[in-house]
């Protein structure tokens, strides 16, 4: 940021400016809704003051326009914006850039595997001046995406610098920043990614993983391919479209790209026999 006399200006931190929506994707989370605005509201005693909340029900078929509707009138901070039909976690983020107006985005999960009343007051808390972005790095994680997670990492940490563990979960975001990029080709998937290569700073801080509270994952071994063909559109995008190419990260870009394809395909591969044979 700079100032009118030409200045560079640091941003002030989200515990200083208190600039922060939390932003909670949901797809039939019915049985999670409430303990989540429960825990929600006991971040917000932790921290000592209340944040906006925005809710984005990607096209739920459950009860969860009823209870949304119970909630609204039980929390003043909560906002709810509904999809008439799932359009994909990439376009909730598309909804919240275009409805957010503060300095900063926290986005969190509705499954409750992430326990807002933790881990909103460790993101912001770990937010210091200079820093850009804080990702939340899952501890003793037990949802079976481990080795996936790890394939994607290595990727984005040779092709684009970003050098952390967990890039697809939690996270503090500048949100002007997002507004550098093209969401719908980086996807949110390779967000931070994106911003890593673009000279920004972002750190992790640990976070406690919980077992999903209630429901199922919407996330099935179709997500190891499509996350490759992600990962390959956001490379493309980034070093022909966006900056000349670095000849070094090109090689690295295209090596780890077809690594992540293969591993992903054989993956899903034995997870579909392992399946088939039960």
């Amino acid at each position: 940021m700079v100032s009118s006399t030409g200045h560079f200006l640091v941003p002030l931190t989200p515990v200083q400016s208190r600039s922060v929506t939390v932003v909670i994707p949901a797809l039939n989370e019915e049985g999670n809704l409430e303990p989540l605005l429960l825990s929600v509201e006991k971040a917000f005693q932790e921290l000592g003051f209340t944040l906006p909340v925005l809710l984005i029900d990607d096209g739920s078929t459950d009860g969860s326009q009823e209870v949304l509707e119970k909630l609204l009138k039980q929390y003043q901070f909560l906002q709810v914006i509904r999809h008439s039909q799932r359009r994909g976690v990439t376009e909730v983020w598309k909804t919240a850039i275009a409805n957010v107006k503060t300095d900063w985005i926290c986005w969190s999960q509705a499954d409750l595997e992430s326990d807002p009343a933790s881990d909103i007051p460790l993101l912001l808390n770990a937010c210091e001046p200079g820093i850009d972005c804080v990702a939340g790095w899952r501890q003793k994680r037990g949802d079976g995406k481990i080795m996936a997670s790890k394939f994607a990492n290595t990727a984005c940490r040779l092709a684009f610098g970003l050098n952390i563990h967990d890039m697809n979960w939690i996270k503090l975001v500048r949100r002007d920043l997002l507004l550098e990029v093209q969401i719908e080709v980086t996807t949110h998937r390779y967000l931070l990614a994106i911003l890593a290569a673009k000279g920004h700073r972002i750190i992790e801080v640990p976070t406690p993983w919980h077992p999903r509270f209630s429901g199922t994952s919407k996330f099935g071994r179709k997500r190891l391919i499509s996350s490759a063909i992600d990962f390959s559109k956001a490379w493309w995008w980034f070093y022909f479209q966006h900056r000349p190419i670095l000849p070094l990260r090109y090689v690295f870009a295209i090596s780890e790209a077809t690594k992540v394809g293969f591993r992903a395909g054989r993956e899903a591969f034995y997870m579909q026999i392992d399946t088939e044979t039960r």
